[in-house]
């Protein structure tokens, strides 16, 4: 059984995108986004309703309506299946009016977004109702139950769901929104949209799927794509050691939960949803490097002993300021005399810590830095790999090197100017085809 994840729609043609992904992957359960417009407008909503502007509010639901009518003649074209979907229009705006007259509070607003959730979850499976699938809409609202300390109540939600499909048995896929969920006490909730990979893995496990489709921001990761899959597969051990160091993938929850439940994970990005870009599952290819991950944005730092204080006590106190103010060490190398990490933080946060720390050491920063993760099956043992790496980029300034602290990670840091190029010559030596820049 398959569960498919999708991140975004913004407009008719990405919904097209989405339905002939559905049409190929053949997924039971679709874990679908709200369309982008409508979220905009529910935004707009809440400001408007909480300012009281009744009038603005009233405005914004009939643009709902009117936006969905003609996406719904867009794209339905079966006249049966249109003409109800207006009427389901019709009823889920007539509700919303009607709770947008009374006094606004955080649990009606909620409600008007499932509202809206459910009806953009509706148009959806009416999409795939033409294309003569049995689609049914998953009121996640009745079953995802989340406790009091916010997470997902998985016990319950297996055994509501099971009990779900039970009743349903002739669908042939269920239609499910994004983050829509109920808290403990039985009110309309929302999960945390950064956490939408753990939601969907979460409604894997409750439906015992055995393999989970992510549709995900990952344009940071390149990998071979021309080749196969065996070249670009990680092991959950493998992502879930890379999440804990700071790399960015995926939620680490999901790694953990996709184990536990021996769940294959496939990685897409939003922007092209039939290129599969990294499999993550128990499986152990063995390849020495697999991927290349790359984050913008970061600074360069090194401290430069004054000899104020012993090594070990420089260390202490270095590591006591960035506790101090979280910030986020991405690698960190060292000598017997200076400290340099690769850090994201804002420059007010570098300029206090750069005061805090100038009695004991000088502090140079670097900015417009790029980090470069290269990843495989990287143990010290495999020898002559970091060498080969070395020797691909041996005409690049590094500034930075950190290896050896994970089995399955190299970090590299450069001038953002130099990233391309330098993802461009490990790509062609190790996947032997170049990086579009």
């Amino acid at each position: 059984m398959k569960v498919c994840k999708f991140e975004r729609m913004n407009n008719e043609d990405e919904v097209k995108q989405v339905i002939g992904c559905i049409q190929k992957e053949h997924p039971y359960v679709a874990v679908i986004p709200v369309l982008t417009q409508l979220q905009e407008w529910l935004q707009a909503i809440s400001v408007s309703w909480f300012h009281e502007e009744d009038e603005t509010s009233h405005t914004i639901v009939n643009a709902i309506e009117e936006y969905c009518r003609t996406l719904t003649d867009r794209l339905i074209s079966d006249r049966k299946l249109n003409q109800d979907m207006k009427v389901q229009i019709e009823k889920c705006m007539e509700k919303i009016q009607v709770l947008v007259e009374d006094k606004a509070d955080l649990l009606t607003d909620k409600i008007i977004k499932a509202e809206v959730y459910g009806l953009s979850n509706e148009l959806f499976a009416c999409c795939l109702r033409q294309q003569g699938l049995r689609a049914q809409t998953l009121d996640t609202g009745k079953f995802m139950q989340i406790n009091l300390e916010r997470k997902p109540d998985i016990p319950y939600i297996k055994e509501s769901v099971q009990q779900y499909i039970s009743e349903k048995r002739d669908a042939d896929i269920f239609i499910a929104p994004l983050s829509l969920c109920k808290n403990v006490y039985g009110e309309t909730d929302f999960m945390n949209e950064k956490r939408n990979d753990y939601y969907a893995t979460v409604l894997a496990t409750a439906f015992g799927a055995d393999e989970l489709l992510l549709s995900t921001q990952i344009n940071h990761i390149y990998a071979n794509r021309n080749s196969r899959r065996e070249q670009h597969s990680l092991t959950y051990t493998e992502a879930e050691q890379l999440i804990n160091s700071g790399v960015y993938l995926l939620y680490a929850d999901c790694i953990s939960l996709a184990a536990h439940s021996n769940i294959t994970i496939r990685l897409t990005d939003t922007h092209d949803l039939t290129t599969e870009r990294l499999y993550i599952s128990s499986h152990d290819t063995g390849n020495s490097v697999k991927a290349i991950l790359f984050q913008d944005s970061v600074t360069f730092v090194r401290f430069t002993s004054l000899n104020v204080l012993p090594g070990y006590l420089l260390v202490g106190k270095l590591l006591e300021v960035i506790n101090k103010y979280k910030i986020n060490v991405i690698s960190m190398a060292s000598s017997n005399v200076s400290i340099s990490m690769v850090i994201s933080a804002s420059p007010d946060t570098l300029r206090i810590v750069q005061k805090e720390l100038h009695k004991y050491a000088e502090m140079v920063i670097d900015e417009n830095m790029s980090v470069i993760h290269i990843i495989g099956s990287l143990h010290w043992q495999r020898t002559q790999v970091e060498s080969h790496i070395m020797n691909t980029i041996k005409d690049i300034p590094i500034s930075q090197i950190s290896y050896g602290g994970s089995d399955q990670c190299f970090t590299l840091s450069v001038h953002t100017t130099d990233k391309n190029r330098l993802i461009s010559l490990l790509a062609a030596h190790f996947f032997e085809n170049e990086f579009a820049t």
